[in-house]
């Protein structure tokens, strides 16, 4: 299992927008960062779906990035 502490940032944004299905990964929280954007904890299965996951996440409509804060393996 890989986990990721990711930065979602962009104009208006809207939390439910980022409420997408993820292939063998799993978006576990979501709160706001006043100022910088959105964090999200996701969970996925192996690298390759965290890394699918992100793509996903940087093609929802009005988001300008998707920052890694943190990776870890367990």
């Amino acid at each position: 299992m890989i986990q990721s502490l990711v930065l979602i940032q962009g104009k208006n944004v809207k939390e439910q927008n980022l409420q997408i299905s993820l292939q063998n990964a799993l978006q576990l929280v979501i709160g706001n960062a006043p100022g910088f954007g959105i964090i999200l904890h996701i969970a996925a299965d192996a690298p390759e779906y965290l890394e699918k996951a992100l793509i996903k996440f940087a093609e929802v409509p009005k988001v300008t990035a998707v920052i890694t804060l943190m990776v870890r393996a367990t």
